[in-house]
């Protein structure tokens, strides 16, 4: 059944179309991802979908009986919240119904005359409570919360102290636990590690609602979507699949559509020309036919290739066969630990990804190894003939003040012309680039940083991050670059996809320990993947020999004492549930309702047997428990 469902949608600012008389739709439970390149029109279409900004034309339709959330700006957040508080403020709706409940349980007790109605009025509402899950709502915004990388002491932490990449996991933790019908997400991976971002895949992939999300993240996308639709040149397009099978229909799509293309515009050439040279001779009513004929034409559009990157590497320096040595290095700050001992080479040709959950200390260590800081102990060596390149993902070697134009002709003593031809390999053309860098976006400064780097020739990169704030296109290319790449890379990344395609070896910085796996990233993940079900069997070995142990050595248990006690607890149980029963026939009865105390008495009687119940059974189920383990 559809869900959501967009028509003739167009949005425009001035001038500028950002898409125009596009068509979508999403169906309960589909995972979807929306794709296209930065400036695009992506976010824009979700914030039109989501009320922020209106569209031009067309209309939304989604039934009343749907709920639907998006992933919120960071809001503002009152004075000393704590981040459990926060995120429980979601059930508002929830804690309101068990307030009311709990004022009908005091009613029971107090107001015999209308007990029959109290009584209707509290099991309507229990029921609804239960439906709104009511009794594992804490329990789901633990598992929630605890999913993407928060730690039991986060939980009373001042929320307002958190930084941005936390606030955002506490918005999106704080839009999972409704878990609505549609969830709209918008680029939900940033700032989650990769362990985070598995949690995350796992969970929606398992998502009962439908999901419909713009992300950058190739191997995410794989995971997760049934269906991408891409936007681009204003237009939209739907592909069955994943992300991989949307490439694989994409280029057969677009092959198909420019041959086309290329047949219509042959066959209007050739019309043109029999209209111009026939339009006023004895064939000039055939060429009237024709000229109507074309004006009536649908034209098929080309495919139009977006602009790209156009870098690459040229005459790096050959290295030593070690390029770099890390020795016992140990680091940590205000007396808190994160790693000790660290140690670890590359040789020429290596390239190496350092992964690892948020705050494990990766970027301390390429900035160790780059001389920005100096380790408690140990020590760094380099190659011989080593020259390193540094790419920081907060770009600090870049100068805020400076004009684009001006960052490289200083850094490199270039004249105007020749920088404005690197420039331009880069995308930064026209007016770009008299821009001042500290008005450059994010993925903006990445290229300026990139190309920084590969006009000094490095045969070592370090690079932390170095596809954040890119488009899947600018990233492939990124990609591109680096595989060809002559040299060694050590680089840091949250970018499966990327990790998967660039490199050749997994360094894992771990609770303060570094290990190491020769291969990629899927490699270690199936490597890690066996090592753990390895343990998890020698745990489980271990825990049956030591429970034959302990068997061996208990007392011998009085089998028919136990026999006799569970079928006294049985009796019991079945005399209780009759009790249970009578009471609440009695509590129906008019004449007792209508006799206060009674009501009262029959009240107390009827919570004391409920409350008993649970105790026999779990008794009686502790006695089975014992009998079975001596068997």
């Amino acid at each position: 059944m559809i869900l959501m469902q967009g028509k003739g949608l167009s949005k425009s600012y001035g001038v500028d179309k950002i898409f125009e008389n596009i068509d979508f739709v999403v169906k309960e439970g589909e995972k979807v991802g929306l794709v296209g390149h930065n400036g695009a029109g992506k976010t824009t279409l979700f914030k039109c979908l989501t009320g922020s900004e209106s569209f031009d034309n067309g209309e939304v339709m989604i039934s009343n009986k749907y709920k639907v959330g998006y992933l919120e700006q960071i809001p503002d957040y009152e004075e000393n919240i704590s981040l459990m508080d926060s995120v429980m403020e979601m059930y508002s709706d929830i804690f309101a119904l068990r307030d009311e409940l709990r004022k009908l349980e005091k009613k029971m007790g107090q107001d015999g005359v209308n007990l029959d109605k109290i009584m209707q009025n509290y099991s309507d509402l229990s029921q609804k409570y239960e439906e709104m899950g009511g009794y594992s709502c804490e329990a789901t915004a633990r598992r929630i919360i605890k999913g993407l990388g928060f730690t039991d002491n986060d939980y009373t932490r001042d929320i307002n102290k958190f930084s941005g990449g936390e606030k955002t996991r506490v918005s999106l933790a704080r839009l999972l636990v409704r878990e609505p019908d549609l969830l709209l997400l918008d680029e939900p991976t940033n700032h989650l590690d990769i362990e985070a971002l598995e949690w995350l895949e796992g969970f929606l992939k398992n998502y009962s609602g439908a999901v419909l999300l713009i992300s950058h993240d190739r191997y995410f996308l794989d995971a997760i979507v049934t269906k991408v639709y891409e936007l681009s040149n204003q237009k939209i397009r739907s592909f069955p699949g994943n992300y991989s099978r949307y490439l694989i229909l994409k280029e057969e799509q677009d092959l198909a559509q420019n041959k086309a293309f290329e047949k219509q515009q042959q066959k209007i050439a050739q019309t043109e020309e029999y209209i111009r040279k026939y339009k006023a001779g004895i064939k000039s009513k055939q060429a009237r036919g024709r000229q109507k004929h074309l004006e009536r034409l649908e034209r098929i559009e080309g495919i139009q290739n977006e602009q790209s990157i156009n870098l690459n590497f040229k005459d790096i320096g050959s290295t030593g066969e070690i390029v770099l040595k890390v020795n016992e290095i140990e680091m940590g700050f205000a007396e808190k630990s994160l790693f000790d001992d660290i140690s670890f080479e590359m040789r020429k040709g290596d390239k190496v990804a350092l992964i690892g959950a948020n705050g494990t200390g990766k970027t301390t260590i390429l900035k160790i190894i780059m001389g920005k800081l100096n380790p408690l102990k140990g020590s760094i060596d380099y190659g011989s003939r080593v020259s390193i390149g540094y790419f920081d993902q907060e770009h600090k070697d870049l100068h805020e003040e400076k004009q684009v134009i001006q960052e490289l002709c200083d850094a490199f003593n270039m004249g105007e012309k020749e920088a404005r031809n690197k420039l331009a390999t880069i995308l930064f053309q026209g007016d770009d680039v008299f821009k001042l860098v500290r008005d450059l976006s994010g993925g903006e400064k990445g290229r300026l940083a990139l190309l920084k780097i590969i006009l000094q020739s490095p045969n070592l990169l370090i690079m932390d991050e170095p596809t954040n704030h890119l488009d899947i296109p600018s990233k492939e290319i990124i990609e591109n670059i680096l595989v060809d790449f002559p040299g060694s890379l050590l680089v840091i990344s949250h970018d499966r996809y990327f990790l998967d395609k660039v490199t050749n070896k997994t360094f894992e910085l771990e609770k303060g320990s570094l290990k190491e796996y020769l291969g990629s990233y899927s490699y270690f993940k199936e490597k890690k993947l066996q090592l753990s079900e390895q343990a998890q069997k020698q745990e489980l070995n271990k825990e049956i020999i030591t429970k034959k142990i302990v068997k061996d050595q208990k007392p011998k248990i009085n089998k028919s004492k136990i026999k006799e006690e569970i079928k006294i607890i049985e009796e019991k149980i079945t005399e209780v549930e009759a009790e249970i029963k009578a009471l609440g026939e009695k509590l129906a009865d008019p004449e007792s309702y209508q006799n206060e105390e009674k009501s009262k008495e029959l009240v107390n009687d009827y919570k004391e047997a409920e409350e008993n119940l649970p105790v026999l059974m779990a008794r009686w189920e502790e006695l089975l428990e014992i009998l079975e383990e001596s068997i």
